[in-house]
């Protein structure tokens, strides 16, 4: 059985730094470069929260140009529902990703108009299928205009 060293970063309220996990890991026998999952087993032995482990793993991959990975940048991509900027994707990622204001209109613009077509189209296609229904209705039990008045039944 491997014996865990226990290593807390400098609170993970503030930021974990790339360094010292490095550090954590060689310190427990494992390089830092190890496939994510023996790294994972090692932080969680070590009494680290899965919060805490899938933020240390993400900084782990983090680009080497840019140092700047702050924990909250992480919470928002685990932990809720906000929009990440292309400077926080770029530095997460490490890939560079340009989008500006005016690509985020077109795109919005252009889903705005599908989204236009296809409740025009829905509700188009529901009409249709309800007046077939009540005519077929209509005509099924002789009501409404299919009504035969006549009197003679042979």
């Amino acid at each position: 059985m491997t014996q865990v060293i226990t290593l807390k970063c400098a609170g993970v309220n503030n930021m974990i730094d790339k360094r010292s996990i490095e550090v954590f890991l060689r310190v427990n026998g494992i390089p830092p470069t190890a496939p994510d999952e023996e790294i994972r087993s090692v932080l969680l032995s070590a009494k680290w929260n899965a919060n805490e482990v899938d933020t240390a793993l993400v900084v782990l991959k983090e680009n080497i140009k840019s140092q700047e990975t702050h924990v909250d940048t992480l919470h928002k991509v685990f932990n809720s529902d906000d929009r990440l900027s292309s400077s926080e994707i770029s530095s997460l990622l490490g890939i560079d990703v340009a989008l500006s204001s005016d690509d985020i209109l077109d795109i919005n613009d252009k889903r705005a108009a599908v989204t236009k077509w296809q409740t025009l189209s829905a509700f188009t296609l529901a009409v249709v299928i309800a007046l077939a229904s009540v005519t077929y209705l209509m005509y099924s039990e002789k009501a409404g205009f299919f009504y035969d008045g006549s009197t003679n039944s042979k």
